[in-house]
């Protein structure tokens, strides 16, 4: 689930619960025409359309009835149609709007975990070294940054990159697999959608689940800078940066209005090419 730019989750809870409200009160209306109808719809796709960017919940007002009620006089009413019509409709959309409010508690709950965001694009672990072993409160000191607690999170989309990686051929196919293995030790025995404790009161490592992009055709960085910019619109007061050491990917961050981090040249990989320091002429 993603929010419109500016919408704070509890504005989504509240605009739920108006349009959960507005189903109900035309429900209990025994004198149900075309009019209170029509009215009810606008209502509610003009606070659906204001809160949510996905999913499309205003797509599932316009149902079969919808097209029925609107295709038939304007002096309908429930009283000449069957009046089972519109409370079928109204367990409908209330059955979405149940599904919604459960994405959106699990959106709360992510938002809700502590620490200061580093996003990881795939590179960063194929060649560098795994987030368990970077000293992260010294990294981010060197930055100018201080927080209590880090917390590192890997899009879908790195998965799936990594597991595309792995079954290639060289040095990036082994790196990958390396990377895939160091993730599945640290999730086996756990919900991987839960945070793991890393570093003991320093850092955390967590997938991030939104799957919506996925397979869209979207990229890969496009993808996972979605990724740090939902975190960001989610925790306004915490500095969500991503990490990486791609100069393509830092300049799409910016445009982003993004920050980026680099990790220190002591946690790179031997034998790598990425990053690696060419030889003086």
């Amino acid at each position: 689930m993603r929010l419109n730019n500016g919408v704070s989750i509890a504005e989504a809870e509240q605009a739920l619960s108006d349009t959960e409200a507005t189903w109900l009160d035309l429900m209990r209306d025994e004198w149900v025409t075309y009019r209170t109808y029509s009215d009810a719809v606008d209502k509610v796709h003009g606070l659906l359309a204001r809160t949510f960017a996905e999913p499309d919940l205003t797509g599932e007002l316009y149902s079969a009835t919808f097209w029925h009620v609107t295709s038939v006089n304007p002096n309908w009413s429930v009283t000449q149609e069957d009046p089972r019509l519109i409370a079928r409709e109204v367990k409908a959309q209330l059955a979405t709007l149940g599904s919604a409010r459960a994405q959106l508690l699990r959106l709360r709950a992510l938002a809700e975990r502590p620490g200061m965001p580093i996003v990881y694009d795939t590179n960063m672990l194929n060649h560098w070294q795994q987030p368990g072993g970077v000293l992260w409160r010294k990294v981010l000191s060197a930055n100018g940054l201080r927080p209590r607690l880090v917390r590192l999170v890997i899009p879908m989309r790195v998965i799936d990159e990594l597991d595309r990686q792995k079954y290639g051929h060289g040095d990036l196919a082994r790196k990958a697999a390396t990377a895939i293995r160091y993730l599945d030790r640290i999730f086996s025995d756990r919900d991987k959608y839960l945070p793991a404790e890393i570093r003991k009161g320093e850092a955390t490592l967590e997938i991030w689940p939104d799957d919506h992009d996925r397979g869209r055709g979207t990229d890969a960085d496009l993808e996972i800078l979605r990724c740090a910019s939902d975190l960001s619109l989610l925790l306004p007061n915490e500095r969500t940066s991503v990490l990486t050491d791609d100069t393509g990917m830092r300049l799409r961050a910016q445009q982003m209005h993004l920050g980026t981090l680099r990790m220190p040249e002591e946690y790179h990989k031997p034998g790598t090419a990425i990053g690696a320091t060419p030889p003086s002429p």
